[in-house]
């Protein structure tokens, strides 16, 4: 069902103060959702650790029976006429201030510190009380301040569900307090997705609710009710809407913003998040570290990196191209060739892509010696608040990166997603195929392909949502000192996880790493298997970058789809007229040797369209650009033809007429010069 407002009825503006005199902060919904559990994964998380459980053997973290947590989020209006701050949560009648003790005081704020329940000064009695509440991790404020007539809101990280059927929350403004009830059990709406063309002029909203059958009824940025500007997009068989909010002028880039939809039966979708929008970020960390001086190295490596259609690159840059890279000059060079940066602190001078937060707490979380083994993911939560706010403050213009690793699997990636502007994930895949090899060989049946990465990005963007996951994808080999030689990571593998990636929901995508070193060998060791996989990131690059615009303003979605045996299926809704078809080809094994993979032979695949799309046209984006379907279809569904498909197939379905044409203009423009010299150079 499609419904198209008058965009010419009210002006749209953002940002209109309160005119009244009212001394109270307003509520506008607190909601409870409880981390969604993945059975289907759980033969994937053997530890890394050297942890014992108490047989003596290694610790196994994941249990089939384990418990999650989940999060709380209060909503709110500053309906007073000064700026507020949200100075503490009480939590069923204990202040959080004090709840979540420090392992010490920071001398300053750069120092880490570990924060807990357990290291709370308050009696056994409330501690144990607040376990029974959930046990809460950390709690964040956004924005720091709330302007008057603006909108905050306040996470809290519950590390399991809890007990009770209802939360008793205040919120505590200086003086003021303001009480909530929030209830913890049944279904609410939510956002899976929230993103912004690059213009910032349009909004794309993606509601879900499991209730189906229930209609969205009113869109709201802030106070507006701006409806009028928008298509509303949703179907009585699915769970997820499809809403595009075409505004009269553009939000301001990285303003915070409550965003709202009310359904027919009174329930409502809730969420607040800064603003930003750029390209689909496709980076390198690192860079080579070779070199006659520093700026020929900086613009060698950036040339390279523009040819296999690297647009960022992220932290780390060593060697001799240091120093260039990091002056002015270095920054208008950068700019000038399209590639931006991963800084971990603002100079003052430019802004970077992202600001790098912390790479992976979790793995830190475990460094923690105050706290048992099993009470330590989180430690470093409430420190990572104070660290976010922090780098925000110091530049509001630049959105905030934190990347999570792959300890205490799968909870860590529940406990903080929520956190930064950016959720960030490291799935290595042959890294988790060389610790089966040294460690557990019965672990390695269930690496025999890139399954891994596909798990953890379905549950990072179940608990990231509706915020845009990033993905760092590993491009090395490992070694040891007591001789074990590792792999690269084969092209095929490559290929199938930035898939898994981007059918998943994935809206950014980065490599690990490129330098030489002793025991994580990066891509600059120019062997034939770096080579190879240097190459097809390349070629992966025009892919999804010419898919750029359709992906990073998409959602993932439970369309029906039905396909030939072994092809993995996803669907993303892509604005009110497209929807992308994700296809991995899982006949294949992997092995200490490589990659092998047998084609399926006159694949087809079956999606139920949702009743809004009447196609025009269905086409695949490859590195060799555009290239049409033979589709067909009957009622809702169509049927695509693939013919031989060896790895994966990205295919658009749309009832735009000119998205074709866009993006193959935006190939040859920008990548075909590029796929030309990648195919004739020699890997």
């Amino acid at each position: 069902m499609r419904r198209v407002f008058d965009t010419t009825a009210i002006a749209f503006a953002l940002g209109l103060l309160v005119t009244a005199c009212v001394f109270a902060q307003q509520v506008t919904g607190a909601y409870w959702f409880a981390d969604k559990s993945f059975p289907e994964y759980i033969q994937l998380w053997q530890e890394g650790w050297s942890f014992k459980d108490e047989k003596g053997n290694k610790l196994i973290y994941a249990k089939p029976t384990m418990p999650l947590g989940g999060y709380l989020f209060i909503h709110f209006r500053n309906t007073t006429r000064e700026t507020v701050n949200v100075d503490d949560i009480v939590f069923e009648g204990i202040a959080l201030s004090k709840a979540i003790g420090k392992s010490d005081e920071p001398k300053s704020a750069e120092d880490k510190y570990y924060s807990s329940i357990l290291l709370s000064k308050l009696p056994t009695q409330q501690i144990e009380k607040l376990k029974t509440l959930g046990w809460p991790v950390w709690w964040k404020p956004e924005p720091a301040s709330v302007q008057p007539g603006c909108y905050g809101k306040v996470t809290i990280r519950l590390r399991r569900v809890p007990r009770a059927n209802q939360l008793k929350v205040d919120v505590i403004f200086g003086s003021r307090r303001l009480p909530i009830n929030v209830p913890v059990r049944g279904a609410q709406p939510h956002f899976s997705t929230i993103a912004f063309s690059t213009d910032l002029k349009t909004v794309y909203l993606y509601p879900n609710y499991a209730k189906r059958g229930v209609g969205p009824q009113r869109v709201y940025i802030d106070d507006i009710d701006v409806t009028h500007l928008a298509t509303v997009n949703w179907d009585k068989t699915l769970d997820t809407a499809a809403i595009v909010v075409k505004l009269t002028k553009p939000l301001d880039w990285m303003s915070y913003h409550n965003y709202r939809i009310t359904y027919s039966d009174g329930a409502t979708a809730q969420y607040g998040l800064r603003t930003w929008a750029r390209e689909l970020v496709y980076g390198m960390w690192s860079s080579p570290g070779g070199g006659d001086d520093s700026e020929s190295a900086t613009k060698s490596f950036i040339e390279e990196y523009v040819k296999h259609n690297i647009n960022c690159v992220m932290p780390y840059v060593v060697g001799v191209c240091r120093d260039f890279f990091l002056s002015d000059a270095g920054w208008e060079y950068c700019e000038k060739m399209g590639v931006g940066r991963m800084t971990h602190w603002p100079d003052g001078k430019h802004h970077a892509v992202f600001t790098f937060a912390m790479d992976e707490p979790d793995a830190n979380d475990a460094a923690c010696r105050l706290l048992d083994p099993k009470d330590r993911l989180g430690a470093l939560g409430q420190y990572l608040v104070n660290w976010t706010h922090i780098l925000n403050e110091a530049d509001p213009q630049t959105p905030v990166l934190l990347n999570i690793n792959n300890t205490y699997k799968p909870e860590n990636w529940y406990m903080y997603h929520q956190l930064a502007d950016i959720p960030c994930i490291d799935p290595y895949y042959t890294e988790q195929q060389d610790f089966a090899i040294q460690g557990d060989p019965y672990y390695f049946q269930f690496h025999t392909r890139p399954t891994y990465v596909q798990a953890v990005c379905a549950i990072s963007q179940s608990s990231c949502q509706p915020k845009p996951l990033h993905v760092i994808l590993c491009s090395t080999r490992y070694s040891n000192d007591q001789g074990y030689q590792g792999r690269y990571p084969t092209p095929e593998e490559k290929r199938m996880e930035v898939y898994y990636a981007v059918g998943s929901g994935a809206k950014g995508l980065s490599f690990w790493w490129f330098p030489k070193d002793r025991y994580c060998h990066g891509l600059d060791e120019r062997t034939p298997e770096a080579n190879a996989l240097w190459k097809e990131i390349g070629l992966l690059g025009a892919e999804v970058r010419t898919a750029g615009p359709v992906i990073t303003t998409s959602c993932p979605a439970n369309l029906p789809v039905q396909a030939s045996r072994f092809l993995w299926t996803r669907a993303l809704l892509c604005g009110a007229d497209t929807v992308a078809v994700v296809v991995v080809n899982e006949n294949v094994a992997c092995d200490r040797l490589g990659t092998i993979v047998k084609p399926v032979e006159n694949a087809h695949v079956t999606v139920d369209l949702p009743s809004w799309i009447v196609p025009k046209s269905a086409f695949e984006i490859s590195y060799d650009g555009l290239n049409d379907m033979k589709w067909s279809s009957k009622g809702k569904k169509l049927t695509l033809e693939l013919g031989t498909t060896t790895l994966n197939k990205l295919i658009i379905i749309t009832a735009d007429t000119t998205l074709r044409e866009r993006l193959q203009k935006r190939y040859q423009d920008m990548f075909a010069e590029n796929v030309r010299w990648l195919k004739t150079s020699s890997p």
